[in-house]
Order: C-alpha cells, then sequence, then structure tokens
C-alpha cells in the first residue's frame, strides 16, 4: 500500500512563499542561499538587503567598529590573516538596527554613547583563571531588552578556546572576530522575536546557534569568501541536524 503524501502545513507554505519573495526581491547582483528550511544568507552589504528584513526581529551581531587591534600583527606566532575585516578602521553606527524589538550588539563599550538608556549588559570574561597578556579579558555585550546583568566566564584567547572550538577540534578560527556558538546560544535565546538577524555574519556563528535552536534567521555578509565559509559552515549544521529545505 503506498504511503500516504505528507503536505505541508498553511504556515509552511505561507512562510516559504515569503522567502521566495524575499530573495527574488533583491538586487540580480546580490547572491542568496536558503540553507535548511529557516536559514536565508545574502553576501551583499546590509544597506541593499536592509529594506527586505521583517520588522519584528531581532538583531544578534558583532558589528564591526574602529579600534586599534591589528589582527594582521605576529604575536606568539605568525597570524594567519593578511588583512582586517571590513569596518575596523570606522566608527559603528547602531541607530539602523535600534529600529528592531529586540537587539543584541558585541563591543559594546567601544560606542555605548550612541545607544539609548536602559537596556541591559553582558560581560564576558575571555580569560577566566588566566593572565590576559595582550587580549582583552572581557567584552561587553549590549542587549536592549532590560533585565538584571549576566556574568559569562568562557575561555577564548588566541588558540585557548574552551568547548568545541578548543585548539584540538578547531585549530585556527574561521574568522578574525569569531565568537563561541555556545555563547550564541545563551544570547540568541534570550530573545523571542520569530526570526533573528545577524547583518554581520563573518564565519556564521549567530546562524549556527540559530540552526542549532530551530530559530529562523537570516544572515549578511559582504566580503565573499567569510560568505562562502560562512555557507559551508551552516551547511555542515543543516545536515548534522538533518534538516532540509
Amino acid at each position: 500500500m503506498p504511503r500516504p503524501r505528507l503536505y505541508p502545513s498553511s504556515a509552511a507554505r505561507q512562510q516559504a512563499f515569503r522567502d521566495r519573495k524575499r530573495r527574488a526581491a533583491v538586487a540580480p547582483h546580490v547572491r542568496c542561499r536558503q540553507l535548511g528550511p529557516h536559514c536565508t544568507v545574502y553576501c551583499s552589504d546590509w544597506q541593499t538587503v536592509y529594506p527586505l528584513l521583517p520588522s519584528q526581529a531581532a538583531v544578534v551581531t558583532d558589528p564591526p567598529y574602529r579600534t586599534s587591534y591589528d589582527y594582521t600583527k605576529a604575536r606568539r606566532r605568525p597570524s594567519r590573516w593578511d588583512r582586517n575585516y571590513v569596518g575596523t578602521d570606522q566608527p559603528f553606527d547602531p541607530t539602523p538596527w535600534l529600529q528592531f524589538p529586540e537587539v543584541i550588539l558585541f563591543g559594546a563599550n567601544h560606542y555605548w554613547q550612541a545607544l539609548p538608556q536602559g537596556g541591559s549588559w553582558c560581560c564576558w570574561h575571555k580569560t577566566p583563571g588566566r593572565q590576559s597578556a595582550d587580549f582583552a579579558p572581557y567584552e561587553w555585550i549590549w542587549l536592549s531588552q532590560a533585565g538584571p546583568p549576566h556574568y559569562l566566564p568562557y575561555l577564548w584567547a588566541g588558540g585557548m578556546r574552551e568547548g568545541e572550538e578548543n585548539y584540538t577540534c578547531l585549530p585556527q578560527k574561521l574568522h578574525p572576530a569569531q565568537k563561541p556558538v555556545k555563547l550564541l546560544q545563551f544570547l540568541v535565546q534570550q530573545t523571542t522575536a520569530p526570526v533573528v538577524i545577524d547583518p554581520y555574519m563573518g564565519s556564521g556563528t549567530t546562524l549556527a546557534a540559530c540552526v542549532r535552536l530551530r530559530r529562523p534567521c537570516i544572515g549578511i555578509e559582504l566580503d565573499p569568501a567569510y560568505f562562502a565559509v560562512a555557507c559551508d559552515r551552516l551547511q555542515q549544521e543543516v545536515e548534522a541536524l538533518g534538516l532540509f529545505a
């Protein structure tokens, strides 16, 4: 006896239609990929894609901002990076992202004057129990939603990394400013919006956290090389969970 054919629900069909419409609406030169059922990524500047983003979304991102840190500088070992990523020589303006109902921004101590009053803070201790050397021992993360402060100790200093990104599992980071998936999973879980947006996705860590949490997500990355890295990584995440578009 043949198996009964299973049809997607009405809500799933409507979401698929919206996804196709959104992908078709971008300029022809913008590369767009759908990875799994709920992960859409664009290789573009964020300004091109911004008009298409859903207004009821959570923005969770590590934006580029002006810094004196040089990722190409050799320290205890030669750097694998031949250039700093785009935006490290420019101040960051959070204004376009403050229009969304939920916002989480890494490195917010570098541009706190541009943030509105209120919200809450998360202190990521990157060198717990160790000397910080030339690595910043803390990173401050701003959450637009009010709440108690969070303190998150999680080792992340060069080749000394905790968890699944430990040096034995990940000898080289995928992006100079890569963040741990476990940390992003915690932050994504602080949001309730129906979709999560990372407009500076880099190697795709925020979206990897979303895929694991089954949260619909949209990523934007300007650099084609990092976009390719993120796509490969997210495809592996999708396949590991048995998710298909």
